[in-house]
């Protein structure tokens, strides 16, 4: 076994949901532009030890929490289970998934998903050819099984990808790791489906681990018929690397067209620092996880499907909207916006670094 220290810098906000939708008023509740999330249990431990009348008690529990507070109870931390930077300025904010204790974290499955998106593609880069429709699944959700147990393994226990293995971050405060952020639909200059998010902000850093598993690594070739494909795993940086510079060049352009300069800027930054990496030669790369990443990154993208396309998307993806055959695709992005609803940034870009543990 191969074990690396692996840090993760977020570049732009990053969203992985726990299914929760919160609810003003009720889950949270906003007070001079920060995000309070509410603790029903806490609430009532509070009033109660603050013995307030019991008919002054009745007409509180029959409002909605979030109703409940003067401006001095926003004083008692404790009463809430975080604070939050960020105003919604919506009913509803997507929750971002915590541990046992309240605590944000990165999954090591998002990040295994990402890097396993990347080895196909640099495999259907190699190979050089169309992939044609009848090598997929009709099922959305399993289109891609038939793909990946040829290319990758036949069954979980031959799967090239058993052999790395990214283990969840450390959980950080979230009042450190988080904030609250506005989403958007982005379709060319117009602007559609606002929505609120918790988001790991721009700048954090997490820590976890990944073990790459050589004795399983050299085994593979003779006994788990990989037939050479090691090299993908083992080059695992430069492909990652590879397939970052791809996304971004494809959306730096995207965003030209569209006349969105911060946009284009950012994804300008973002080639620049796949550049110096290259240069430098350090086991660093980007990737794209979470929520808001688009069809592109989580898929092999448009290319692959050369005179198909038009099938896929009917077939699989069926584009909402007055679309015509030819037509761009994907036309839209997700991208945070600040207070006066300009895009600023993409969802979920983060650096990460490995290094190896003696």
């Amino acid at each position: 076994m191969t074990r690396y220290r692996m840090i993760l810098h977020t570049l732009s906000e990053v969203h992985i949901g726990d299914g929760q939708t919160l609810q003003r008023e009720y889950d949270f509740t906003v007070h001079e532009g920060r995000f309070y999330r509410l603790s029903l249990s806490r609430l009532l431990e509070g009033y109660a030890a603050a013995d307030l009348p019991q008919e002054l008690l009745e007409r509180l529990v029959r409002l909605p929490p979030g109703r409940w507070l003067s401006p001095e109870d926003f004083r008692r931390k404790e009463w809430f289970p975080y604070v939050l930077e960020g105003d919604p300025k919506v009913g509803v904010v997507r929750s971002f998934i915590k541990d046992v204790h309240g605590r944000p974290y990165l999954p090591g499955s998002s990040l295994k998903g990402a890097l396993r998106t990347a080895i196909l593609w640099r495999m259907w880069r190699e190979r050089g050819e169309p992939i044609g429709l009848r090598q997929l699944d009709r099922q959305r959700e399993w289109a891609a099984r038939p793909l990946e147990r040829r290319w990758l393994g036949s069954d979980p226990n031959h799967d090239l990808l058993r052999t790395v293995r990214p283990r969840d971050t450390g959980p950080l405060p979230p009042e450190e790791a988080l904030v609250v952020v506005r989403a958007v639909v982005q379709v060319g200059p117009r602007q559609a489906a606002p929505l609120a998010l918790e988001a790991l902000r721009p700048g954090v850093t997490l820590r976890g681990s990944l073990v790459m598993d050589e004795r399983l690594l050299a085994m593979g070739a003779a006994e788990l018929r990989w037939e050479g494909k090691e090299r993908y795993v083992r080059g695992l940086v430069a492909v990652a690397r590879d397939f970052a510079l791809d996304r971004v060049r494809k959306e730096a352009a995207w965003a030209r067209g569209a006349g969105l300069t911060a946009l284009e800027a950012f994804y300008g930054d973002l080639e620049q620092r796949l550049r110096r990496m290259r240069e430098e030669k350090a086991d660093a790369f980007l990737l794209r996880v979470g929520w808001g990443g688009g069809w592109e990154s989580k898929t092999l993208g448009r290319e692959p499907f050369a005179g198909e396309l038009e099938e896929l998307l009917r077939r699989y993806i069926r584009p909402k909207g007055r679309r015509r055959p030819g037509d761009p695709f994907p036309r839209s992005r997700r991208v945070v916006v600040d207070e006066r609803d300009r895009p600023i940034r993409p969802f979920g870009w983060v650096e990460v670094r490995l290094e190896r543990e003696s």
